[in-house]
């Protein structure tokens, strides 16, 4: 399953529709100059997984970011996205097996 979309300034996702196994994260940065994007999974209230992603300018080769991951995801987890600017964001998750 993947999880996408675009966002400006902060968007937190409904809970995940399934649970599995959290295995990528990919940012891209649509703006014309750089941007930070932190992004997380909101286990519950006080207990977070976070990752931060430093852009350059759009276009540029480091205008993207991906992280591999190996989080354990939850119907009742949500996504927490947080950016200086605009992005594309895209979350690959796995079937538990």
């Amino acid at each position: 399953m993947v999880i996408q979309g675009s966002t400006s300034g902060s968007i937190k996702s409904d809970a995940i529709p399934i649970a599995g196994l959290l295995t990528s994260i990919a940012v891209y940065n649509k703006t014309g100059g750089s941007i930070v994007v932190k992004m997380g999974v909101v286990i519950s209230e006080t207990d977070r997984y976070l990752f931060s992603f430093n852009l350059a300018a759009m276009g540029s080769a480091t205008s993207s970011g991906y992280q591999e991951t190996k989080i354990m995801v939850q119907p009742t987890n949500k996504i927490l996205i947080v950016t200086s600017g605009e992005c594309d964001y895209y979350l690959t998750i796995l079937p538990p097996k």
